[in-house]
């Protein structure tokens, strides 16, 4: 019984903590308004249509990401993010990704 009560009086904090963490970490991986950004292929077919698709909305190749079939793009997110995510590509921050200037 006492660590029912224990917990139910922490659960607030514990909620609170979890959602500044989660809060941060969505804050770091998003993707700027216009620059540089990871675009990532989640299946098989989206890494098939992930270039062409980018191209064909405004994005420039830069290079090749640091994992399997993502690319680095210089763009704008709100011509690509909607077109990505209906192709199964998430586009997170490029500095989140690893591909960020060295320092």
């Amino acid at each position: 019984m006492t660590i029912l009560a224990t917990f139910r009086r922490s659960l607030p904090l514990i909620v609170q903590c979890g959602l500044v963490l989660f809060g941060l970490t969505a804050l770091y991986a998003m993707p700027p308004a216009n620059g540089q950004m990871l675009l990532v292929p989640i299946t098989a077919d989206s890494r098939s249509v992930l270039a062409s698709v980018a191209i064909t909305h405004g994005a420039r190749l830069v290079s090749a990401g640091p994992w399997a079939g993502s690319l680095l793009v210089e763009g704008r997110r709100d011509q690509l993010l909607r077109p990505l995510i209906r192709q199964g590509v998430i586009a997170i921050s490029a500095r989140a990704g690893g591909c960020g200037e060295p320092s």
